[in-house]
Order: structure tokens, then sequence, then C-alpha cells
């Protein structure tokens, strides 16, 4: 199984949100353990790293979360062809239509979130981390 991880799994899991962190933690083993093939968009990267910093004050920190994270999960290049068939839905949330347009460019299976509402209308299968979980076990 191909899934392409939304930011928000991640950063659940780096800064230890209750009540998210227990499922986005199990499907991040799953991909560090090649269990499933986890992807993040190459703008996620930059994303968690902010995001890190501005809670952390810690740019060591950040850079460290980037880390592990480059050996959990692959990153999924943003095409200039991904970034024009975003731009051209004109969605609502670019950046989402963005992580969809590439989860669908690289054939993943589905997008693993909290925000479900966020990814529907782009054509492929939106789970939480409790229901991909179901799936999988």
């Amino acid at each position: 199984m191909k899934i392409m991880c939304d930011t928000n799994i991640i950063i659940d899991v780096l800064l230890e949100r209750e009540p998210f962190i227990e499922d986005s933690y199990k499907v991040l083993k799953l991909c560090e353990e090649r269990k499933i093939d986890g992807f993040v968009s190459a703008s996620s990267v930059t994303d968690v790293y902010y995001l890190v910093r501005k809670y952390t004050h810690s740019s060591d920190l950040a850079y460290n979360a980037i880390g592990k994270l480059l050996e959990i999960v692959k990153v999924c290049s943003v095409t200039n062809n991904d970034v024009l068939i975003a731009f051209q839905k004109k969605a609502k949330d670019f950046e989402d239509c963005l992580v969809a347009t590439c989860a669908k460019s690289i054939h993943c299976d589905s997008i693993v979130t909290r925000n479900k509402r966020d990814f529907e209308g782009f054509g492929i299968p939106v789970f939480t981390p409790a229901e991909i979980l179901l799936q999988i076990m």
C-alpha cells in the first residue's frame, strides 16, 4: 500500500498532540517498518520544519525532526505540472489540492489525514489514521 501522509499526521507525532498522537504514530511506524510505503510532499517537509521550529524555538530540533522524517517516509517531488494542475482546479485550499495532485501523480492508494473534508473531491481515497489502521491490520 502506498500512502501520502498529510502534514498534520507528522506534526501530531513530533509535537505529541493529544489525542491524535497514538494513531498517527502507528501509521508512521508502519511506514518506518516498510509495511506500507509512506510519502510526504516536498512542501510538507518545509511546513514541518517551520512548525517544529516555531513551537520549539530550536532550529536544531527542527532539523532533527526532518532527519527522522526522512528515515520514515519518502519525499514526493512537486513538479511544475503538479503545480499547474492544482492551480487550474482553483480549490479552496491550494496546499491540500497540491498534496492530492502529487499523491495522484505518484499513484498513491490514498491520503492519510485528520482533515478528510479538506481532500474531498480530488479523486483519491482519503482516510483518517484510525481508518487506515483498520484496513491494514
